[in-house]
């Protein structure tokens, strides 16, 4: 019954055809693990320069004083009637000098318009807009508050995140803008810590990101977190850790080479002269933090005009986390096509040199890390369990080998925390600090599989042509009772 499968696994070629497989699956996981080892000494370095930089007050006078550059956030909002008040009372609440901030409704179906038109006293106004560079849906009213002169409020019909961005980006008048989600919180003190590097440097810095955490359980009062908690939730737990790694780590890591390719499209700052440049943000794009970010590189590195891209990671932006398997499957599936949209659209830079470090190095690890690493890591587990069921592989020496993959990846989790721990210090509480410790080991068995899966999903959705869309996401709204 079975001679054609031991027919075809006795087979030369087919031996041959696994055996290479196989090569090229370790080649692979050698060296995303390589990466990971190089990235953590880079981000140590640059996190510890940075950490000596802020003790210097006279930074902080400077900025405190009327030198400080002038930034317009301008926050894209869709359905967030639980979340846009705190959100918007943040904001107000920074410190800051000079700071306008511009709240785009995306058409939203909720009660997103009442609540900002009834919370903040909003009046229709008439605004000059710069609507020659940018195009973007119709506007249906514009407001400005009564209480808060710097407030703004654009009311327009849908047309997705980047379109309700690039309406507010037509209402700035000042040379730096910053871009946050209408589900998320700055620290009173964000703005003032991320555009320190546009003052401080002669780098000619055209854009900054700031480290993103998770907002899942933490007390706030008045749109700031007063207290930092663990989220109750597990899956909220296993993305504490995650975000600890993929921004203090990698982005650290590129920040310090200068080819710091992304922005959370959470909280980021940039040049407003240069995103004009480009013509702002692509609609077209799932990925379009990704895709300005990649479009104002292309635009200085083409033209040679020298630059700085820089990632700091002391500004915290808190964003609500999903909490069920199928909230956070679409999300991660929707981070990985606006991957690939941004390098499929912009691949005559992999691998040439016109285009520096970024062209290089940086998009050949997003293709080595984000397309072909998920595929070979699931294909890699896939062939451990056939070579022990075919007896190619000693059943000892696959625990062994299973062993060590999964130590690396619990090493590097472990190592990530440290790091932030050493230098932030975000958790203050004891058992917060083991439960973490624990979730770090906990989400490399299982977590960091199915995560790879999503990636793959998304991978055949975007070389399916799926059209780009943003989905729904739950929003649970801020916790501000108390525990």
């Amino acid at each position: 019954m079975y001679d054609w499968l031991t027919s075809l696994t006795t087979h030369p070629d087919f031996r041959t055809s696994i055996l290479w497989i196989s090569f090229a699956v370790v080649a692979v996981g050698f060296l995303q693990n390589l990466i990971y080892a190089w990235c953590l000494p880079q981000a140590w370095l640059e996190l510890n320069k940075r950490s000596q930089k802020d003790d210097d007050h006279a930074g902080w006078m400077t900025l405190r004083s009327s030198s400080a550059l002038p930034i317009s956030i301008i926050v894209p909002a869709y359905n967030e009637a639980n979340t846009i008040r705190e959100n918007v009372m943040a904001l107000l609440s920074l410190h800051y000098p000079d700071l306008r901030i511009i709240v785009v409704n995306d058409g939203s179906s909720d009660r997103t318009v009442h609540t900002m038109v009834e919370e903040f006293k909003m009046v229709e106004t008439y605004l000059v807009r710069d609507v020659e560079t940018i195009s973007h849906k119709p506007i249906r009213k514009t407001y400005r508050s009564e209480i808060y002169p710097s407030l703004l409020f654009i009311d327009k019909e849908n047309g997705k995140k980047a379109d309700a961005i690039n309406v507010g980006l037509t209402c700035v008048r000042t040379p730096l803008f910053c871009v946050i989600d209408a589900d998320s919180l700055l620290e009173p003190t964000a703005l003032l810590q991320a555009v320190r590097p546009f003052m401080e440097t002669s780098d000619n810095v055209i854009a900054v990101g700031g480290t993103v955490g998770i907002v899942n359980g933490c007390k706030i009062e008045n749109g700031q977190v007063v207290e930092y908690r663990l989220p109750k939730s597990f899956l909220a737990k296993l993305q504490v850790v995650e975000y600890i790694r993929a921004f203090l780590m990698a982005r650290l890591a590129a920040s310090r080479q200068g080819s710091l390719a992304i922005i959370s499209g959470a909280f980021g700052i940039f040049r407003r002269d240069i995103a004009m440049a480009v013509g702002g943000y692509d609609t077209t794009t799932v990925g379009e933090d990704m895709e300005l970010v990649l479009k104002m590189h292309r635009h200085m590195l083409e033209n040679k005009i020298p630059y700085a891209v820089r990632y700091v990671p002391e500004p915290v932006c808190w964003t609500e986390a999903p909490e069920s398997f199928k909230f956070l499957s679409n999300q991660r599936t929707r981070w990985q096509r606006g991957a690939l949209e941004c390098l499929s659209r912009h691949r005559k830079m992999i691998f040439n040199p016109r285009y520096g470090r970024l062209g290089m190095i940086t998009l050949p690890t997003f293709v080595l890390v984000d397309l072909i690493s998920p595929i070979a890591e699931v294909l890699g587990y896939i062939l451990m369990i056939i070579f022990v069921l075919l007896g190619w592989m000693d059943a000892k020496f696959f625990f062994a080998i299973t062993c060590l993959i999964f130590s690396y990846g619990v090493l590097i989790s472990v190592l990530s925390l440290v790091l932030e721990q050493d230098e932030i210090e975000r958790f203050s509480r004891v058992k917060d600090l083991f439960m973490v410790l624990l979730i770090a080991i906990a989400e490399n068995f299982g977590y960091r599989q199915i995560n790879s899966i999503w990636r793959i999903r998304g991978l055949f959705q975007h070389f399916r042509g799926m059209k780009p869309t943003w989905g729904t996401m739950e929003r649970r709204g801020f916790s501000t009772s108390e525990d």
